[in-house]
């Protein structure tokens, strides 16, 4: 984004405040119970009109996190303010459906094969009373701003492309008009042509409608193009927090670092090759090393690092990041390497 939008974004009042949010779940293995921690003391803060991009690998735990955002799990520990408005413990309440939506992965199977177009798109207006004439005004405006003509309310999902009916999942996270929008990979499943154009809709549409976005991705290039602010998560926890600019020229976790390390270099002559970095293997979540999760795949660990459980430190402006070589009594940041550029 550009700097004027970023400033302004940096002046707005908090629309969204992650607490100390945890999230378990209870699991079989065997004939032993066992507790999985998905979700593990995150804090966040988004502001309005601004975009917060989370990366990290499968399992870090990004879209547990965006469920609880959207009152689908309800955390077991700390607290989701919308608005500065605890959402509250039972059940999803109409104030959490009509001011925060969330658009999923798979275009396909976020639809009801059997509901038309034009009905997936109005049944939330629907079970918030709305009459079937401003529906149907409502579902064909909101089909012209994301780019379809409203014949296509007619169409049902199997008759569309997959960019199509990605647009119509997030028409229908739309037409209740929210604060908030959980985008849960919601390009990852497209062509990069596809997804250059609904990056872009996704903008225009942020403008429009003065949308609050949580981008989640794997892909660190569109959530750059994306975000104003991008949090890192591994197993569960936040281990790098500051704006996308800051993240992008210098990242300082080894986690991150070893994410930038494995983009793939657009030049076929300088393939991205295995660094020492990339060694190990995820660790189960069943199990996670004591002290720092990330310690058995650092290149930099220390004996401190599986006592102890680093905290969230900002040895920059604005920039957090959860590692011991940032603790004035055991760290040393000059070992931590420059981030490699030409990316």
């Amino acid at each position: 984004m550009s700097t004027e939008t970023a400033a302004t974004a940096a002046a707005a009042p908090p629309i969204l405040e992650v607490d100390g949010v945890t999230k378990n779940f209870r699991a079989r293995v065997g004939l032993r119970g066992v507790t999985i921690s998905a979700v593990d003391d995150v804090s966040l803060t988004v502001r309005a009109g601004s975009t917060l991009g989370i990366v990290g690998e499968s399992g870090c735990g990004k879209s547990t996190l965006a469920r609880v955002i959207v009152g689908l799990y309800r955390a077991d520990g700390g607290a989701v303010r919308l608005a500065g408005t605890p959402l509250p413990k039972g059940k999803r309440s109409r104030k959490i459906v009509e001011h925060t939506q969330m658009v999923f992965q798979d275009p396909y199977s976020a639809l009801n094969p059997r509901a038309s177009v034009g009905e997936s798109i109005g049944f939330p207006l629907k079970v918030q009373g709305v009459d079937k004439a401003e529906i149907d005004e409502r579902v064909a405006k909101v089909l012209e701003d994301v780019g379809l003509h409203p014949n296509y309310s007619t169409h049902f999902p199997h008759q569309l492309s997959g960019g199509q009916r990605q647009r119509v999942n997030i028409a229908r996270a739309l037409v209740l008009r929210p604060k908030l929008v959980v985008l849960d990979e919601a390009v990852s499943a497209l062509d990069k042509s596809i997804q250059a154009q609904i990056v872009n809709l996704l903008l225009d549409l942020q403008k429009t409608y003065d949308l609050t976005y949580v981008f989640i991705s794997h892909d660190l290039n569109v959530v750059e193009y994306m975000s104003d602010r991008v949090a890192v998560m591994y197993l569960g926890q936040v281990v790098e927090l500051c704006d996308a600019t800051a993240l992008y020229e210098g990242p300082l976790h080894p986690y991150t670092q070893m994410l930038f390390s494995s983009i793939p270099a657009l030049d076929p002559t300088n393939r991205t090759g295995v660094t020492d970095q990339d060694a190990g293997e995820i660790p189960s979540p069943l199990h996670p090393p004591s002290g720092c999760r990330f310690r058995t795949r650092c290149p930099f660990a220390m004996d401190v690092c599986a006592e102890r459980a680093p905290v969230l430190l900002s040895p920059r402006p604005d920039h957090s990041v959860s590692c011991h070589l940032f603790d004035p009594e055991h760290g040393d940041p000059a070992r931590i390497s420059a981030h490699p550029e030409g990316e």
